[in-house]
């Protein structure tokens, strides 16, 4: 398994295409539109467009498909999963052709970047220095030697600090995300530092601005 593939976790929603020889015997699987149908769909919404229909991968860590019934999902990668169903639908259908997809693969950007935010990945793959890209890069108080990313698997959650600077970077487990990581990137102490001072300068401009006025008043007297 390539270390960026996501194993599917629960809770996940999989959009899945199933085509073959006979696709009438897969009408229960694919809507005309393309789009999954079965017992346990939830709308999500892809980007801007219009909600597509998913399966959402259940507490129990199955999807429900017709004919299939409960199909063990967790755990599995995307390509996996499209192996195993593959696989299956050989009794239902000749030929079979599988799609799956991930529709809530998603990361977070926090911390001393310029646009901080959720991001939807829609390539399945992308790494810490490609999630900094999407959140307009460091801000000059992001500390490159100090981003930490925060992972939960299966209810664990784990910790990674990386040096963006380090040679060691691209070997690190964390160099490529996983579906809803956080990246938080540690602002220096001169951020805070300049942020509390902030009214203090602006007190003290406004005082310069004063006297120049009273002197320039007194001069022309």
């Amino acid at each position: 398994v390539n270390s960026f593939e996501s194993p599917i976790q629960k809770n996940d929603q999989l959009w899945i295409t199933i085509g073959g020889t006979n696709m009438e015997d897969l009408v229960l699987l694919n809507s005309g539109s393309g789009i999954i149908q079965g017992s346990n769909i939830s709308p999500t919404t892809a980007g801007s467009h219009a909600p597509v229909m998913g399966y959402l991968v259940e507490g129990d860590g199955t999807i429900k498909l017709p004919y299939l019934d409960k199909v063990k999902a967790e755990g599995l990668t995307r390509l996996q999963l499209e192996n195993y169903i593959s696989e299956r639908m050989k009794e239902y259908t000749k030929n079979p052709v599988v799609n799956v997809r991930f529709l809530n693969y998603k990361i977070t950007v926090l911390g001393g970047v310029k646009v901080p935010g959720n991001f939807s990945i829609p390539t399945e793959r992308v790494t810490v220095l490609e999630a900094l890209g999407l959140a307009g890069d460091l801000t000059i108080f992001g500390q490159r030697e100090n981003v930490l990313v925060i992972r939960e698997v299966n209810g664990v959650r784990t910790f990674g600090r990386l040096d963006l600077g380090s040679k060691n970077l691209f070997h690190s487990p964390y160099y490529y995300l996983k579906t809803n990581d956080i990246v938080y990137v540690e602002p220096s102490k001169a951020s805070s530092i300049n942020r509390e001072r902030i009214p203090q300068y602006v007190g003290m401009a406004a005082g310069v601005l004063s006297l120049i006025a009273t002197i320039i008043v007194v001069t022309q007297n």
